[in-house]
């Protein structure tokens, strides 16, 4: 699909503040210095001379910093909010977080243990809060649009994950075309067809029953049956594939690692056509985006020390190295 900039003079000030932001995130220089690290003692250590440093300490174990790091984030998204004469394009990431906080949720109802809830979602705390002290997961069939979705639907609570998650596609497609977002558009569509490659090849090799077939997204280039056409080939055969081929994935489907970063480095270039634009939204959703893959990495790179991964694999995993 074609992208055109939504010019928008009254910009300026948000993008004269992302440019100076964009100018601190790592470089693939600061991420080898990271990969020097061979504790997670060591990582905190050399975080705490970045401009991290004031956000994190030396004794915060990985959900603290996951915490922190999702603070961080919104942080400077409230910010941000206050220059921006229009903000709705940022629900890609508001509405991202109620749907991992409706996901808890739900976890929690049918495990029946405590669950931790983020803020800076669109759904009041509150709410989610009561449903979840309730244990009433009929209560969940009443939270606003998109989510309401699951209103409409007869499966178990336990497949109500891939409901809401079409729910998230869905309602920013929607978001996206009402406002004339083409580039956050074309970006879900990209989105949405690297995900369904990425649930036909976990139908392909770990055996899922055949109802999954089902569960790929809609509003992608790709037609659905075209994923489901792909599962009556050999995984060999996938690598000449048009459909692979067009997604440019072909070399890293046996290489789980890699090709996680290769979706997200993928993303990463289509938004960073927004460089060509100096009044628009564009490259506030481009920097929060490559913020969030940042926080990412740094995630990667503690987990990855706590279990003994090799330095090769640590770095084979960051992305934007």
């Amino acid at each position: 699909m074609p992208i055109t900039f939504k010019e928008n003079l009254n910009f300026a000030t948000a993008v004269g503040k992302i440019r100076a932001l964009s100018a601190r995130l790592f470089t693939p220089a600061d991420w080898e210095r990271l990969l020097t690290a061979k504790t997670t003692k060591d990582l905190m250590r050399l975080l705490i001379e970045t401009p991290y440093g004031r956000i994190i300490s030396d004794a915060d174990n990985f959900d603290n910093i996951q915490h922190k790091l999702v603070y961080h984030l919104l942080s400077e998204m409230n910010e941000l909010e206050k220059v921006l004469p229009e903000k709705e394009f940022l629900y890609y990431f508001r509405y991202k977080i109620d749907l991992g906080n409706i996901k808890r949720v739900l976890y929690g109802i049918l495990s029946k243990k405590d669950v931790a809830l983020y803020e800076g979602g669109l759904i009041p705390l509150e709410i989610l809060e009561r449903i979840k002290n309730s244990r009433d997961i009929e209560l969940l069939k009443n939270l606003p649009y998109p989510w309401d979705i699951l209103r409409e639907i007869e499966e178990e609570p336990v497949f109500w994950t891939y409901y809401l998650e079409q729910a998230y596609f869905k309602g920013l497609i929607d978001l996206s075309r009402v406002n004339g977002y083409s580039l956050l558009e074309s970006f879900l569509a990209r989105q949405i067809d690297l995900e369904n490659l990425k649930i036909a090849l976990r139908i392909k090799t770990v055996n899922y029953p055949d109802r999954y077939k089902s569960f790929f997204y809609s509003g992608g280039t790709i037609e659905i049956r075209d994923y489901i056409r792909l599962l009556d080939m050999s995984l060999e055969s996938w690598k000449d594939s048009e459909l692979v081929e067009r997604l440019d994935m072909k070399e890293y489907l046996d290489k789980p690692i890699i090709l996680e970063k290769r979706i997200e480095e993928s993303l990463i270039e289509l938004l960073s056509i927004s460089k060509y634009t100096a009044f628009g939204y564009e490259p506030v959703l481009d920097y929060f985006f490559r913020k969030e893959i940042e926080h990412k990495n740094i995630l990667f790179i503690f987990s990855g020390l706590e279990y003994g991964l090799p330095i090769q694999t640590l770095r084979s995993g960051i992305r934007g190295l």
